[in-house]
Parts: C-alpha cells; structure tokens; sequence
C-alpha cells in the first residue's frame, strides 16, 4: 500500500486495520498536524468523498492500493474562503431575486423549497464567516466599514435572518419577498465588499 500525505510518502502500521475509515483515522491521529484539515482523498487514482457517514468502514483494506490525502491549514483554508466566497455571494444574490419573484407570482410550494435551499446556503456562509472571524482573529468592531464597522453589517444581517424566519413563520411572502429583494440583497452585495476589505488585510 502506497500513502502520500500532500505529496509526501509516509509509512504507517496497517496491520490491525480493517477498512478505510479505520485507516483515516489513524492517519488523522498520529500523521496530520491537529491545526490542519482535509481538502482532498484519493483513493487508488479517485477522488473519494463518503456518500453516507462511515460509508468508509465498507471499504475492505485489501482494496486500499494507494491514497492520497492533501490538507490545509486553518488559517490558509480561512483565506481561501474569503478568495472564493465572492462567486459564492454573486450565486445567492441570484437565488434571492430567483425566491422573491417566485413568492411574487404565488408559487408558495416550489418558492418554499428554494428558500429553504437558499436560507441553507446562507446559514453555511454564516457559520463560515463567523469561523474565518475565530481563525485569523479578526477584531470586526476595529474594521471600518462605510460609516461604521464590519460589525455593525455582522449585527444587521443576524436581526434580518431573525427577522426573515419571523416573516416566514407567519406565511406572510409578500413582505418575505420584500425582505429578500430590498433588504436582503443589497446587504449581501455590501459584504462582497466587506470580503475584498478582509481579503486585503492579507495583503497587508
């Protein structure tokens, strides 16, 4: 069996071992630095990503010919957010103006999936941002931003994610798709200039 750790060929006990999972876990426990995570698993010349949890431990280790493991650490993996989530914004500026029109024309059943698919893809950018905010140890109250901070624009998108699930919660889609397209947008357009702001700090 073949093993390389970003390119790196290391040597590990196998012989207790029984399936993938079990030897994914020994790498992660003795062969990759704790500060760092995995962005990559190839397995004998595949990408390899588990299609239900543990769908690893199916894997027999006689069938584990060669894999290969590339990581990042926290730090770089928190830039290339900010590198990326700009694409990421553009596409959820689009699916907000996509959920408006389609609450607009009384299409409460598909408007109601997509929304949900929407809200989920802003819960992830949330929790991502808020990491990113942990990893590098970005102080927003110090960040200008505007007439104000990066925190104040962290404390106007949290109250009208409140407000949006309020708005939802009483059926009232013409006010949520109100919130969508003249609140909601424009905030998120702001924070693709907030990310160029956090991208630029790097360069610094």
């Amino acid at each position: 069996m073949e093993i390389l750790i970003d390119r790196e060929k290391i040597d590990i006990e196998d012989a207790k071992l029984h399936n993938l999972e079990e030897m994914l876990l020994k790498i992660m426990s003795e062969k990759i630095n704790p500060k760092n995570v995995i962005t990559a698993v190839k397995l004998n010349g595949e990408f390899y990503s588990e299609k239900f949890p543990h769908d690893a431990s199916r894997v027999p280790i006689r069938e584990v010919k060669k894999l290969e493991i590339n990581t990042m650490s926290s730090e770089d993996m928190a830039w290339y957010f900010l590198i990326k989530s700009g694409d990421h914004l553009d596409q959820m500026v689009e699916n907000a103006r996509m959920v408006s029109e389609l609450f607009r024309v009384s299409e409460e059943s598909e408007a109601n999936e997509k929304y949900a698919e929407f809200v989920e893809s802003l819960r992830l950018f949330w929790q991502m941002v808020n990491e990113v905010q942990t990893i590098l140890n970005l102080d927003l109250r110090t960040i200008a931003f505007q007439e104000g901070t990066v925190e104040d624009r962290v404390q106007k998108l949290s109250g009208l994610m409140d407000q949006m699930i309020k708005v939802q919660e009483e059926e009232d889609w013409v006010m949520l798709a109100d919130l969508l397209n003249y609140e909601l947008i424009p905030l998120l357009q702001e924070w693709k200039e907030i990310i160029n702001l956090l991208k630029g700090r790097r360069a610094n």
